[in-house]
């Protein structure tokens, strides 16, 4: 430290005295010249009377200012009101999609299976035609030997022992035969009965699918009705906005009164506290004494405020290295979750279509969060899960010569089993077995209950079970990041239907006031979105629609809340949601027109519960 940084402090002590002895001399000044122009002119002072008469103006005015204000708040709840179940019907939109999503890869599921069953049951038939075949041919053999036996029986006892045996060996054949078409007739009607299962389980999956269509086009019509009560609701809303400006602009008129006659009686006071005013400019000048002791605290507070600036840098950094594993948890999150906004059907139609890539329509990356783990014959469990279907059997009949009878081979749990070779009056053929598995995924809530083949995906529990279990930090870490990543988002516009795991995506048409305000053309996020969007920084995944993220967590009482909590609005959180920052405050993407910002908490409307997810 050189003789100049050693000595800052003197000198800068001797600079605030020189500062502080030129205030003291400049406000002396300003009180004698103050007291001149006093001692010059007296001011007036107004009668109590007159003082009083303008009391009465203002009071008068703010009774005035208050009714008008009051209509407006009432006017102002209702459209509020309005506006909340216009988010309850967007929502039950959200809900349609999340449903017609869930219900076109369960028909597709179904088809697939249908159409697997179908092959099995041809497959069936023809073995059992070909079995009978065989089964003819020896009978016709067997009466051809029966016809010929007199003229053997004269040839002497080794030629009719010979025939005897032949007989036998047909009879036994022929037996065997029989019941090996009898095991394929059986096969056959077990195959039949499951393809027709499965076909009312296509159609209960068909059924749902229109079911959410039509739900969709029937919110759509209420949004309509109720975006015409809104339009009306706003025009009332601005008549009293102006009924309210006007009663405000009288009552400021007569206040402007009244502080006019309150400054001359000021004036007046200050004309009879010369004296006053002499001791304050004294006050002034103790005042600047003390300004010198001020500077050295500033000085300590400086060399203070750079130990915490270079503790916030610290505290940056570690919130940069908090922010990209979050992304990171929000990207694996995102690898798991279909495509909100698309309303067109995936997959393709017709039982003889090409087999619709489930998994990758769910899965749009291709992989999990967790990666894709090898199963020991060298297929990802991800594509091992695809090959399966429901579980049944179907086995070829086997038998050889001296065997007693065919056998039927029962369900395994292998994807393939070894062909087996057996021979039949010399004949060799060959047995495949194939076993399938039944599973169905349902995403985000409501399920059939039907058991279909099909591709076997995670669910959002398992997603975020895999996710959350590689994030780091405590539970309150974990929150402070889902609100920091929904913090972030302040600002931006609201588009009903945006947002997804890795940010704010564009919006989709309403029918009503999402479209008047052309959320379809904005990039942002909905009530759900952002919820969605702030809990995959911590890998847990959640569907886009407030009614299934109610039906996440643990409920707990809206007196009880935490922060990071779920804030929900209608019967059954169906209408919106918000994250809970404490101190009566949260974070939410309000209605259309608006973006995402912090809120006092609405206790109006709120849920029966609060939802806990972490």
């Amino acid at each position: 430290m050189n003789a100049d940084q050693t000595h800052t402090p003197a000198r800068a002590g001797r600079r605030v005295g020189a500062c502080a002895r030129v205030a003291v001399a400049t406000t002396v000044s300003a009180v004698m010249v103050a007291t001149s122009a006093v001692a010059g002119a007296v001011p007036r002072n107004p009668e109590p009377a007159e003082l009083a008469q303008a009391q009465q103006a203002v009071d008068a005015g703010t009774g005035g200012v208050a009714a008008a204000a009051g209509a407006l708040s009432s006017k102002e709840e209702e459209i509020a009101n309005l506006e909340l179940d216009m988010g309850g019907l967007r929502e039950e939109i959200n809900k349609t999609l999340v449903d017609l999503h869930d219900a076109q890869g369960s028909a597709e599921q179904a088809r697939q299976a249908v159409k697997e069953a179908r092959a099995e049951l041809d497959q069936v038939q023809g073995e059992m035609s070909s079995a009978q075949d065989k089964l003819d041919e020896i009978s016709r053999t067997a009466y051809r030997r029966g016809a010929s036996a007199p003229v053997s029986g004269v040839s002497g006892n080794a030629t009719s022992d010979d025939g005897l045996d032949r007989r036998t060996y047909l009879r036994t054949n022929a037996e065997k035969q029989r019941a090996a078409v009898d095991e394929l007739d059986r096969l056959r009607t077990e195959t039949a009965n499951r393809e027709s299962r499965l076909r009312e389980a296509r159609d209960v999956a068909e059924d749902r699918e229109v079911a959410a269509e039509q739900a969709q086009t029937d919110a759509r019509a209420e949004i309509d009705e109720r975006s015409r009560e809104l339009e009306q609701k706003n025009a009332e809303r601005e008549q009293l906005v102006a009924q309210r400006d006007e009663a405000q602009g009288e009552l400021d008129a007569a206040r402007g009164h009244s502080e006019n006659l309150d400054r001359e009686r000021e004036e007046y006071r200050e004309y009879e506290q010369r004296e006053q005013e002499r001791k304050e400019a004294e006050d002034k000048a103790r005042e600047a004494a003390a300004a010198k002791a001020k500077a050295e605290r500033e000085q300590a507070a400086a060399e203070e405020q750079e130990r915490a600036r270079k503790e916030a840098e610290d505290a940056a950094q570690r919130e940069r290295e908090a922010t990209a594993a979050a992304e990171k948890a929000a990207e694996a999150v995102a690898a798991t979750q279909p495509e909100h906004n698309t309303l067109d059907n995936p997959y393709p139609s017709g039982e003889d279509a090409a087999a619709g890539d489930i998994a990758a329509v769910q899965n749009p990356s291709g992989t999990a969060a967790t990666g894709e783990t090898t199963q020991g014959n060298g297929t990802s469990a991800t594509a091992q899960a695809t090959q399966t279907s429901e579980a049944a059997t179907s086995t070829r009949a086997t038998e050889t010569a001296g065997e007693t009878a065919a056998e039927s081979t029962q369900a395994t749990t292998t994807t393939q089993a070894e062909p087996t070779a057996t021979a039949t009056g010399g004949a060799t053929e060959t047995a495949e077995e194939t076993t399938t598995s039944e599973s169905t995924t349902s995403q985000s809530g409501d399920s059939t209950g039907q058991s279909i083949g099909g591709p076997t995906l995670e669910t959002a529990d398992e997603v975020s079970e895999e996710v959350s279990g590689s994030v780091d930090g405590s539970r309150e870490q974990r929150i402070e990041t889902v609100i920091a990543r929904a913090k972030s988002q302040i600002g931006m516009p609201y588009a009903w239907g945006g947002g997804n795991a890795s940010g704010p995506t564009k919006g989709i048409r309403d029918g009503g006031v999402a479209d008047s305000y052309g959320d379809y053309n904005k990039i942002g996020f909905d009530c759900s979105g952002l919820v969605l969007y702030a809990f995959a920084g911590v890998g847990i995944s959640l569907p886009h629609y407030t009614g299934y993220q109610y039906q996440r967590g643990t409920k707990v009482d809206p007196s009880s809340m935490q922060r990071g909590d779920l804030i929900f609005y209608g019967p059954a959180g169906n209408h919106h949601v918000a994250i809970y920052l404490g101190d009566g405050q949260m974070i939410e993407a309000p209605q259309s027109g608006s973006t995402v910002q912090i809120s006092p908490v609405r206790w109006s409307g709120m849920s029966p519960s609060a939802v806990r997810l972490i």
